[in-house]
């Protein structure tokens, strides 16, 4: 344990922010390392809860932001926020909006995700917001959202995860793996269709002849399956006038959002308790 302390302090005191690379050279020290595994595995994480990413005590001007009351309600806020200069482990990765040139050469700007400290900006539920506060980040400003002032008076998944469960149980016992497999995936679909964006693309296979006479601006993306043979995916073409639809989405997509928060929150604590 003294020698994992060593590395941290050597870390705190330094300017930069290679921590990574620390670790690194203790990981290739030829040294037994098997005792020092074996109490990291044994420490009480949730009691460093009390401090922040640093594991530095808070300051008395610093408690005030900790001490603050809340409506115990659920939200979904655009907020910007900022980790610790010399964290390590981020609750919720930073989302950064880049340019880069696809595959067919074409420029998109698309979302990277990785982690990093620092300022940082995004959309998050309330569970979010409690967890980057927990592990020592600080919310910075609310700019926008929405705060549910009540729930659902019945669950809206439980009659279907029932269902779908008992004739998963039911195929199962008759030996049809297949139809067991069936309702597994449609059980797990319930939460991911339900945060699925509109799907305004469609896909086709065309031989090569196909393609090139029917390439054009509409194409998104292409994947040659063989020699003669294409997957392409095309946008929808837009028309002037959309006539009305006669359905509507009403699946209640925040739900999806916070059972994601959830079960990463839970990921956090399962390995905050198993490593």
């Amino acid at each position: 344990m003294n020698e994992i302390c060593a590395i941290l302090k050597e870390y705190n005191e330094s300017d930069t922010e290679g921590i990574i690379d620390l670790f690194k050279e203790y990981s290739v020290n030829s040294k037994d390392k098997t005792e020092v595994h074996a109490k990291l595995k044994e420490l009480d994480y949730s009691k460093l809860m009390a401090f922040d990413a640093r594991a530095r005590a808070f300051l008395p001007e610093e408690e005030k932001d900790n001490k603050q009351k809340f409506r115990p309600r659920t939200a979904i806020l655009k907020v910007w926020f900022e980790y610790p200069k010399k964290m390590f482990f981020q609750a919720i990765p930073a989302k950064d909006k880049i340019t880069f040139t696809n595959r067919i050469g074409k420029k998109e700007t698309g979302t990277k995700i990785r982690f990093r400290n620092g300022f940082c900006h995004d959309v998050l539920t309330s569970v979010d917001i409690q967890e980057i506060v927990k592990s020592g980040g600080k919310i910075i400003k609310i700019l926008d959202g929405i705060v549910y002032e009540e729930n659902f008076k019945t669950p809206p998944y439980r009659d279907y995860i029932l269902i779908l469960k008992g004739l998963r149980n039911k195929y199962k016992k008759e030996g049809d793996m297949v139809a067991s497999n069936c309702m597994k995936l449609l059980g797990n679909s319930l939460y991911g269709k339900s945060i699925q964006k509109d799907i305004n693309t469609s896909r086709h296979l065309w031989s090569e002849s196909t393609f090139k006479a029917n390439f054009d601006s509409h194409v998104k993306s292409y994947e040659k399956v063989n020699d003669s043979q294409y997957i392409v995916e095309m946008n929808e073409e837009e028309k002037e006038f959309v006539p009305p639809k006669d359905f509507t989405r009403l699946t209640p997509a925040h739900l999806g959002a916070f059972i994601l928060s959830h079960s990463k929150k839970n990921n956090e604590q399962f390995h905050s308790r198993n490593f």
